[in-house]
């Protein structure tokens, strides 16, 4: 046996009771390791000196309302995915899935009246095209005049 091993046992005895195999190494290594001795001795006497935690008085109907209630928390295995995916264990996924279903929902009805108004806007446009032909085909005068020069002032005060 080595070293690790010897950590390894000394690790076993302080959660739990040692097997009689890991007795017999401990004590054989023990029998040729007396330094480790007085470790083994000193981790013994602290194992003996811990107080016994005494147990509650309602300890086995708190065991049994756990039981209980991790049976209850199982989805039972004739139920449909459905009826699994409504229990309350999948409460934020539930949440999630409403909140997304709304977010499209109203993402399907913004858009429907973006295209309305612009049928109604386009409806508008070709009505106010066919009631004046004229005014479109004189686009091309009133552009000149936006293009023409500043007005001189010296010229449009003389001209007063």
């Amino acid at each position: 046996m080595n070293q690790s091993e010897f950590d390894n046992l000394l690790q076993a005895a302080s959660e739990r009771d040692l097997t009689d195999g890991e007795l017999a190494k401990l004590e054989r290594w023990l029998a040729a390791n007396p330094a480790e001795q007085a470790e083994w001795e000193a981790l013994d006497r602290l194992l003996a000196a811990l107080p016994d935690e005494p147990v509650a008085t309602n300890f086995a109907a708190r065991v049994l309302d756990e039981i209980r209630r991790a049976e209850a928390a199982q989805p039972a295995l004739g139920q449909a995915w459905w009826q699994r995916l409504l229990s309350p264990q999948f409460r934020p996924i539930q949440i999630a899935a409403a909140a997304t279903l709304a977010m499209v929902l109203g993402g399907i009805g913004y858009q429907s009246h973006l295209n309305q108004s612009r049928a109604e806007m386009a409806a508008a446009v070709a009505a106010i095209a066919e009631f004046t032909p004229g005014f479109l085909a004189d686009f091309e005068a009133i552009e000149a005049i936006a293009q023409a020069d500043p007005i001189d002032e010296e010229l449009w005060a003389a001209l007063k």
